[in-house]
């Protein structure tokens, strides 16, 4: 499973791909803004997109997502402080994990996206560091908690 990052902070961003390496999972790139989040997705769109949603042209990381999603086939997932600036839609994106995160947090919930994208279906429960959106729950048919 390749994944994509679009995250503004590079360092952050850097971490984010040895948590995917260390998932088992492979790190297909990251972007720092919209554009560059765009053109990659453009260019070989990834399984997986975790995105920010204040990148550095802006809090554009919503319609990154929604691209990814919608465009693409991608699987986004949101990485934010702020849960309340995700859209009720949450723009076609699979969940959101909330930083702070946790390696054992991200490498759970890159696990379980991994497994549900494998089987078409959850073999158990989401992790709690990941806020699966309600469709994406009942698409990969993961129990109510």
């Amino acid at each position: 499973m390749r994944i994509l990052v679009v995250e503004d902070e590079a360092l952050l961003a850097a971490e984010l791909e040895f948590m995917i390496e260390d998932a088992g999972l492979t790190p297909s790139g990251f972007a720092l803004d919209s554009a560059e989040a765009h053109a990659l997705l453009e260019a070989s769109p990834p399984d997986v997109a975790l995105v920010d949603i204040h990148l550095l042209d802006g809090p554009t990381g919503v319609e990154v997502a929604r691209e990814a999603a919608q465009t693409h086939g991608v699987v986004a997932v949101f990485m934010t402080a702020n849960r309340k600036r995700i859209p009720e839609d949450f723009a076609g994106a699979c969940g959101a994990i909330s930083k702070p995160y946790t390696s054992w947090g991200m490498t759970a919930a890159l696990r379980f996206i991994a497994g549900c994208l494998e089987e078409g279906r959850a073999l158990g429960p989401a992790p709690a560091s990941l806020e699966l959106a309600p469709g994406w729950a009942q698409r990969w048919s993961v129990a109510a908690e």
